[in-house]
């Protein structure tokens, strides 16, 4: 008779699958424009960055043996190694909270949604320790939940508590919604967690580890809040019905909308009564959840906002639905699963066809100076030939005396910066220069101060996207200057139609800015 095999075998067996498909996913696609710009953070380690906090520079530093591996494999490895370890913690979570049958479904859920197979776990993205990180935290609380005050172990979970949920922040600020819930169960469900000293000791661990993040912010004038705020920012803006739908749609196609069903149906039927399970653990994973959902909600209906951005609060709650389909004993993938996953291999699927090989942009400018304008695919297409192309240009260039060797690459927007930085300059051995404010710069406002500045009468080159290409952009830069070119022209081609131009032009006779 075949040995049957335990829910924790199956569920190893799905995370070494699955991370092998993520691996052919990832290797199949250039680097993305975040991708790119997460891996400059990677060059220049720090305690804070623009936008985010650095965990996810340190993890692409690690995972390319100290950027000695220069190739999208490595720079993405620590997404599939964070997805792998979080899924295992989904695992424990469903055990924790009825069984590990339980915790098998949870797994299944999990890995069937495209914000965590795709966004945290097959291209690097803040998303992907977050979901570690965020996981280990609920599986904290939940273990706290089910812990006597007046022993030990109640005081190291906490302590614990305190060290995973400060990581999540260094992570992503949206770890503090994790101490929001905490709050929130306290205030209106257990008060009595007032009266334990560990407590405030846990929120002491956390707040000296995002000390970091708050001192680098202090020194500078606070720009990454600044900056997130005014992303969010609903003053002087109306309501946008618009937005809300599309948010809403967003959601429900990022998290999968067998996922999305599933979580509300058996949620109803919790409250009906029609499911058993702990009182205290639906509250707890409610209150760490529908905040950031709801949140962000809320700010659609002003602003347009991410997908992503409430992928946490959705995947806390696919504990739900796993506890609903582990009653049934008939099958252990059940129909939904199927479904759920036919879902994600459908939408990962057409996603690599059409940025690798469809003919031509996806773009009703199909020709013309601004060729390829909104298609988000040319993010992720045609920079390693590119990065050939030019690097022929440029020794030709130099060749003929026509530039400098070494002339920087001047940019004025942190995209296509990144792109240019990670599949261009690394050939060329030119570095790469921001010109322009910090908002549209970013962290590349800031490793300026790392390079040799831009000395009167050096030359430059200027490299843009014609999707992406902006008059108002090019007459800011070009004006620094006291000449420059026609632009070459570098045709980028897909399945043999041309999909966009790559712009160069020679900048010579820099004039000097103040303001850098």
């Amino acid at each position: 008779m075949p040995k049957v095999l335990s829910y924790q075998h199956k569920t190893f067996i799905v995370i070494a699958v699955f991370s092998v498909l993520r691996l052919v996913y990832g290797y199949t696609l250039e680097l993305n424009a975040d991708e790119a710009y997460y891996w400059t953070y990677a060059k220049d380690l720090q305690w804070n960055y623009f936008d985010h906090p650095p965990i996810v520079g340190w993890l692409i530093r690690f995972t390319t043996a100290n950027l000695l591996f220069h190739n999208e494999f490595f720079v993405r490895l620590g997404a599939i190694i964070s997805c792998a370890i979080s899924t295992w913690l989904m695992f424990k979570i469903g055990a924790i909270v009825k069984d590990e049958r339980t915790g098998w479904f949870a797994g299944l859920l999990y890995t069937s949604s495209l914000y965590i197979s795709i966004n945290a776990g097959a291209i690097i993205l803040p998303d992907g320790p977050l979901m570690v990180f965020w996981l280990a935290s609920i599986l904290l609380l939940l273990k706290i939940l089910r812990s006597n005050p007046d022993i030990k172990e109640f005081n190291m979970l906490w302590c614990l508590f305190g060290i995973t949920s400060g990581l999540c922040i260094m992570s992503k600020v949206y770890g503090v919604f994790l101490w929001f819930g905490v709050v929130l169960y306290i205030v209106f469900i257990n008060r009595d967690w007032l009266k334990c000293r560990v407590i405030y000791l846990s929120a002491v661990i956390t707040l000296i580890i995002i000390a970091p993040i708050i001192i680098w912010n202090i020194q500078n004038d606070f720009i990454t809040y600044r900056f997130h705020s005014n992303r969010i920012s609903m003053i002087g803006s109306g309501v946008h019905l618009k937005f809300f739908i599309k948010a809403i749609l967003q959601q429900i196609s990022i998290n999968n909308p067998v996922n999305v069903f599933l979580i509300i149906y058996n949620l109803w039927l919790i409250i009906k009564g029609k499911i058993l399970v702990n009182k205290g653990d639906v509250q707890l994973l409610l209150l760490c959840s529908l905040p950031l959902i709801f949140l962000v909600l809320f700010i659609s209906l002003f602003r347009e906002t991410f997908a992503h951005w409430s992928g946490p609060g959705f995947c806390c709650l696919l504990v739900l639905p796993a506890i609903g389909l582990a009653k049934d004993k008939r099958r252990d993938v059940p129909n939904v699963s199927i479904w759920a996953f036919i879902y994600l291999f459908l939408i990962a699927s057409l996603s690599t066809v059409v940025i690798n090989y469809f003919p031509g942009t996806l773009s009703l400018q199909k020709q013309g100076l601004k060729m390829g304008n909104d298609d988000l695919t040319l993010d992720i297409y045609g920079w390693k030939d590119v990065g050939l192309q030019f690097d022929s240009l440029y020794r030709k260039d130099v060749a003929d005396k026509i530039m400098p060797p070494g002339a920087p690459i001047v940019v004025t927007n942190w995209y296509p910066a990144a792109n240019i930085e990670y599949y261009v300059s690394l050939i060329t051995k030119q570095p790469v220069y921001g010109i322009g404010s910090v908002d549209d710069l970013h962290q590349y406002y800031y490793t300026n101060k790392l390079k040799q500045r831009l000395k009167v009468g050096d030359s430059a080159y200027l490299i843009i996207p014609s999707h992406v290409f902006y008059y108002r952009t090019f007459g800011e830069i070009s004006s620094k200057f006291t000449s420059f070119n026609t632009p070459l022209v570098i045709t980028q081609t897909r399945s043999g139609i041309a999909c966009q131009y790559i712009y160069v032009y020679r900048l010579k006779g820099f004039k000097g800015d103040s303001k850098r």
